[in-house]
């Protein structure tokens, strides 16, 4: 996710650099950068056309339309988020109907669980000797939670970066992408083509069953209920493979 990218940034680079003052202004007005020329941006950054070239291309855009073009879709894809809590209704009824409603999704999910595919997905990651994960946006804390839990197991986990460019695959290891609704597929064409170049088994967890998606080896569908509750759904089903990995370790 663009808004990942321009974080790491901010972390690396001194405040005073050109890159951080450029990413420091995107990350605060990401949601008008489409109507922006380059001028503008050079203007509001104190700096000229050509560094601006330089700091889009740093972030990983061959050019500034494009890479305004990626702003557009980031600010698309948050509008796109519903909220949970309703304004015509108080916390206490708000707080029942999620709970209600969560209950169904759980319910939903497993009647509706493909769980060969669950066990297959288990039975690779205990078989592998590094599991490598990758995820944009809020998908990357459940990496972090992945990671951690993995770790009591001995399980080695690697986060893969942003940019998916700063990491080693070999044989005899696992990539697994985390990808709520299949969004980083439409806004990273680049992504689709490095998983394409791999040599090692890949899967995917999402709730998008369109299948044009079709450039991993293997996907685990998340049943749907509803839209607005796919980010919970992805939770649960990341803790029934953690339970399903923690059970069948001994076995191995």
């Amino acid at each position: 996710m663009l808004v990942d990218k321009i974080n790491e940034f901010l972390n690396k680079y001194a405040p005073t650099s050109s890159m951080y003052v450029f990413c420091a202004y995107i990350k605060s007005n990401i949601h008008i950068i489409n109507r922006l020329t380059i001028e503008d941006v050079a203007k509001k950054c104190y700096t000229s056309k050509g560094q601006i070239s330089k700091c889009v291309k740093n972030l990983g855009y061959n050019s500034y339309l494009e890479f305004r073009d990626a702003c557009l879709d980031y600010s698309k894809q948050i509008n796109e988020k519903t909220t949970i809590f309703s304004k015509e209704n108080d916390l206490p009824h708000n707080i029942k109907l999620f709970s209600t409603n969560i209950i169904k999704m759980i319910d939903y999910i497993s009647t509706n669980l493909n769980n060969s595919l669950l066990n297959k997905l288990v039975n690779d990651i205990l078989q592998s000797n590094v599991i490598y994960l990758y995820a944009q946006g809020d998908n990357r804390i459940i990496c972090n939670y992945i990671q951690t839990k993995f770790s009591s197991l001995f399980i080695p986990v690697v986060i893969c970066d942003i940019d998916f460019e700063n990491t080693y695959f070999s044989q005899g290891k696992l990539l697994i992408v985390i990808s709520t609704n299949g969004t980083i597929f439409r806004l990273d064409k680049k992504l689709i083509s490095k998983i394409k170049k791999l040599n090692i088994k890949t899967w995917l967890i999402t709730c998008n069953d369109d299948i044009s998606i079709n450039f991993f080896d293997e996907k685990l569908i998340v049943p749907s209920l509803e839209n607005k509750y796919n980010e919970y759904s992805i939770k649960y089903i990341i803790d029934i493979i953690l339970a399903s990995v923690h059970l069948m370790r001994g076995k191995y």
